[in-house]
């Protein structure tokens, strides 16, 4: 699990470096590191044996969505 943790800070680093580098606009950035973030929360929740169900999660956002709207 350390390493997963350091594995994503170097991941966050290297990538705001090369973000810079190239001169992207804030939404790429943005992108990245909400890509970068989901990703360690999926592989942290495997590592730790109880596997996150994106497709719930989603269905949940929405069912809320729904209700806050109708």
């Amino acid at each position: 699990m350390t390493l997963l943790v350091l594995f994503f800070i170097l991941s966050c680093i290297v990538g705001g470096i090369r973000l810079r580098a190239c001169k992207s606009n804030k939404n790429a950035a943005v992108v990245y590191f909400s890509i970068t973030t989901l990703g360690a929360v999926l592989w942290g929740s495997i590592l730790l044996h109880h596997p996150f169900d994106l497709n719930e999660a989603i269905g949940r956002m929405l069912s809320q969505l729904y209700e806050v709207f109708s």
